[in-house]
């Protein structure tokens, strides 16, 4: 098993696509092996990295699409960078500008039209058989934030049982071709300890989201930062009462001034270092996919810019703190 407390590593998504779709079918490996070169230049202990795969690429051009996903482990593996695919996400961008994904109705609704859980499991199994005990991957992550809702009530609280046992059926197939490689889950932070208990089950390693949230007026409160820390001693606390790892596949809330954001990752990374928490920051690389451009390049939501690079591809400034952990 992974120990889980030694990795620093990042999310990645391209410089130029604005979708996940738009990456994988328009995949160009020489901008791939560019821009994680000099992400491991930049970072030299970058040891980890997760990027979200495209089931809506993947449907159009099957072979295509897994020829590409080969290039991209081994891009990975010749800069000794082990890497942690994200089947599917969940995420949607509250702005709009949205990454695209899956959406309730493709895994939750039975009598809607785009209801294609079997499609997905074909995609999972696909993947995984190819895949069987390979090293350069470190972690299937089965999905990216699932239960995309705020609230549990009357309408959301009847989409869990069907959103668990569409992860549930991934998480099969996956230790049925590859029971040897790491599975879970990344949760996002929002439903506390119930979205924890529901992908405990199957998540060998509990892959969480904890970020430091916070408008620029809030940073340095001690209030909203004591309230952080005492979000990850519960997450802390959850894994060793279930006796799971904790591995933290996205941190680091983003700023638009880069004083502000090397402020939020002094402190965050501070918070899950010293718990012995390994990371992945959100993100390598300025992107045109959402929350990682300035307002030049796109709309920017309330994540503000969460990049590590400049568009030029430059270390931004100060970012240089993360060697610093």
């Amino acid at each position: 098993m992974i120990d889980c407390s030694a990795v620093r590593g990042f999310n990645y998504q391209p410089s130029r696509g604005t979708t996940s779709l738009e990456n994988w079918y328009y995949f160009d490996a020489d901008l791939w092996e560019l821009e994680l070169r000099r992400g491991k230049d930049l970072f030299p202990g970058f040891n980890m990295v997760r990027y979200w795969l495209s089931w809506d690429a993947y449907a159009r051009r099957p072979e295509q699409f897994k020829a590409n996903f080969e290039r991209s482990l081994q891009i990975a593996d010749q800069l000794g960078i082990k890497v942690m695919p994200c089947l599917f996400n969940r995420w949607h961008d509250v702005s709009g500008y949205d990454n695209g994904g899956v959406y309730t109705e493709n895994i939750a609704l039975p009598e809607a039209w785009a209801y294609y859980r079997t499609k997905y499991a074909d995609f999972v199994a696909d993947l995984a058989a190819d895949h069987v005990a390979d090293g350069r991957i470190a972690i299937w992550d089965i999905c990216n934030e699932p239960y995309s809702y705020t609230d549990l009530n009357e309408r959301t609280w009847p989409l869990v049982a069907p959103e668990t046992e569409w992860l549930t059926e991934a998480y099969q197939i996956l230790k049925r071709h590859d029971p040897d490689t790491p599975v879970g889950v990344s949760i996002h932070q929002h439903h506390e300890r119930a979205g924890m208990e529901w992908i405990t089950p199957i998540s060998d390693i509990l892959l969480v989201h904890p970020y430091f949230i916070c408008t620029p007026e809030q940073i340095f409160d001690q209030d909203h930062r004591d309230d952080y820390t005492a979000r990850v001693d519960r997450m802390v606390a959850y894994g060793k009462e279930v006796g799971k790892q904790l591995l933290a596949t996205e941190t680091c809330w983003g700023a638009l001034r880069d004083e502000d954001r090397v402020e939020i990752l002094r402190f965050t990374l501070g918070v899950l270092s010293e718990r012995g928490i390994g990371f992945l920051a959100h993100a390598l690389h300025y992107s045109l996919v959402a929350d990682l451009h300035n307002p030049e390049d796109g709309s920017v939501g309330h994540s503000y810019n969460l990049a590590f690079t400049t568009k030029t591809g430059a270390m931004r400034p100060g970012h240089e703190i993360f060697n610093q952990f």
